[in-house]
């Protein structure tokens, strides 16, 4: 018998494989099992969750309120390969005490996806419900620890109080008080009856024939700074923006009369 005889007569089920596998290869053979899409969903979660813990600017001018607030994103965030919610459960502690906690449940949907190409990558819908405890040491990244997810829905999630602030219309009204008035310490009675908020700082100084006046918010790094000059002319000294950080000289009127820089 020849050769192309023999050849012609090889079993059937072994060109049948060959097809098939060809079949498989040009069809997307590589979209993987139902699980990969509860895997990439659950490998989200915890990347959402390491993204929250990775803040560490808890320091004493941000309230427990404000982390919760600014830190745990509201409403749907996009992540690898499909979208999260993040809820706040619970909160606890200070941002400027030993500890600040906060819980957070993180949902991921992740859609099916499929592919064409030879060993391209695909998976099915796919879903994921992890809860996290958040821990926050002053000025460090949280500790993060997964912790059983209770079903009752998230509590209403907090509303900080507004931040104070000084406007334009505050450097206007600062202005208006420094140009009305002869002496400093008259100038600094009249602006502490405008702003008798403890949280403002203000002081005045006489300085050749005329008075400086800096009106300050020190946990906002906010400072109003005005001169008079002897001739009754109003200005606007500037000054460097880190001089107004803590254990540096802050908001003072020796941000003009004894510059740092």
């Amino acid at each position: 018998m020849t050769g192309t005889a023999r050849a012609s007569r090889r079993p059937p089920l072994a060109g049948a494989a060959a097809l098939l596998g060809l079949v498989l290869l040009t069809s997307g053979c590589a979209i993987l099992s139902s699980s990969e899409g509860d895997r990439r969903a659950a490998d989200a979660a915890e990347q959402a969750a390491e993204q929250i813990g990775s803040h560490s600017a808890n320091t004493p001018e941000i309230t427990l309120l404000e982390m919760v607030a600014w830190w745990v994103p509201e409403g749907p965030i996009s992540v690898d390969a499909g979208t999260a919610m993040v809820e706040p459960l619970a909160w606890s502690g200070e941002s400027a005490g030993s500890q600040a906690t906060i819980d957070i449940r993180v949902v991921v949907d992740v859609p099916a996806k499929s592919t064409t190409t030879i060993f391209g990558q695909g998976w099915d819908a796919g879903s994921a419900t992890h809860c996290y405890r958040l821990e926050w040491e002053q000025y460090e990244p949280a500790r993060r620890f997964e912790i059983p997810c209770a079903e009752s829905p998230a509590p209403p999630r907090p509303t900080p109080a507004p931040r104070p602030s000084l406007s334009a219309l505050d450097q206007e009204r600062v202005a208006e008080i420094v140009a009305s008035h002869d002496s400093a310490r008259v100038t600094e009675r009249a602006l502490h009856d405008a702003y008798p908020q403890e949280y403002i700082r203000i002081e005045t100084e006489a300085v050749d024939g005329g008075v400086v006046a800096s009106v300050g918010i020190p946990a906002e790094r906010e400072c109003i700074l005005v001169v008079r000059d002897e001739a009754g002319g109003i200005s606007f000294p500037g000054f460097r923006q880190i001089s107004l950080e803590p254990g540096e000289m802050g908001c003072s009127t020796k941000l003009y009369t004894a510059s740092p820089f």
